[in-house]
C-alpha cells in the first residue's frame, strides 16, 4: 500500500529502539511516508510535536517522561493539528475508552502492529479512524447511543424497506461480503448503500452507522 502523497509527515515515539526501527522501516519503505523525527521519551515526543507539527504522531502508551495518553490529552486541549495513533499492549476497556475520549485517531495493539500500523497511518491521514480488529468487542461496548428512542424511531420511519433491510443486516454484524451474498448485489454496491445510509441518518461515519444499527436492532425488526 503505497502512499502517493509524500507530504504526510510523521514522528514515532517508543522506548524500544528495535520496535521503533521496524515501524519506521515499514512506513518509509512500504508506505512512502516521511518520518521527520523519532524518540524514546515522552517529554521529548511532546516537544518534537510542538516544534515540528507533524501530520501524525505514533506514540507508545508507556514511555519514560510522559505516556502517550497524557501527551494526547495535552495536545487535544491545546488544539493541536497532529493526529495521534496510540501503540499499546493494553486491551482493557477502561484504557481504550480513555484513549478514544482523549482524541486518539488510531489505537493499535503492539502484538498486531506489524499487520496494522501501515493501515492505521493510511486511514488516519485520510481523515478516518483506525482500531485494531481484536478490539472490535470493546468498541461495541463503548457505543452509547446519543440519539433518544423517539428521534431514532423518526429516523427509521424515513427509511425505505430496502434501507431497513440493509441496516438490519448491519446490526447483525454481517460483513460487506456476507451482505452482498444475502442481497445478491456486489460488495461495492453494499459499500455505496452504507455511505448513503450514513448521510441520510445524519451520522458522522460508518462506525456511527454500526452503532446506530446495533442500538436500534429491535426497532428494525418491527
Amino acid at each position: 500500500m503505497i502512499n502517493e502523497n509524500k507530504k504526510n509527515t510523521l514522528i514515532i515515539a517508543d522506548d524500544h529502539p528495535l520496535f521503533r526501527s521496524g515501524v519506521r522501516a515499514e512506513l518509509e519503505i512500504n508506505g512512502g511516508f516521511c518520518i521527520i523525527g523519532e524518540t524514546g521519551n515522552g517529554a521529548e515526543a511532546l516537544k518534537m510535536i510542538n516544534e515540528l507539527s507533524p501530520d501524525v504522531a505514533i506514540l507508545d502508551f508507556e514511555m519514560p517522561g510522559q505516556n502517550g495518553l497524557e501527551i494526547t490529552q495535552r495536545l487535544t486541549k491545546a488544539g493541536s493539528r497532529t493526529k495521534i495513533i496510540l501503540l499499546t499492549m493494553h486491551n482493557e476497556k477502561k484504557i481504550f475508552i480513555k484513549a478514544l475520549n482523549a482524541g486518539v485517531k488510531g489505537y493499535v495493539l503492539k502484538d498486531d502492529a506489524s499487520l496494522d500500523i501501515l493501515n492505521a497511518v493510511s486511514a488516519v491521514v485520510a481523515g478516518k479512524e483506525f482500531i485494531s480488529g481484536n478490539l472490535t468487542s470493546l468498541l461495541l461496548e463503548r457505543m452509547i447511543d446519543k440519539t433518544n428512542d423517539n428521534e431514532a424511531a423518526i429516523l427509521i420511519k424515513q427509511l425505505t424497506t430496502a434501507e431497513k433491510q440493509m441496516l438490519s443486516l448491519i446490526s447483525e454484524l454481517k460483513t460487506n461480503d456476507e451482505i452482498a451474498d444475502l442481497l445478491f448485489i456486489s460488495k461495492r454496491t453494499v459499500e455505496n448503500h452504507k455511505v448513503a445510509l450514513t448521510r441520510k441518518l445524519g451520522l458522522e461515519s460508518s462506525r456511527f452507522l454500526l452503532k446506530f444499527a446495533v442500538n436500534n436492532k429491535n426497532s428494525l425488526a418491527d
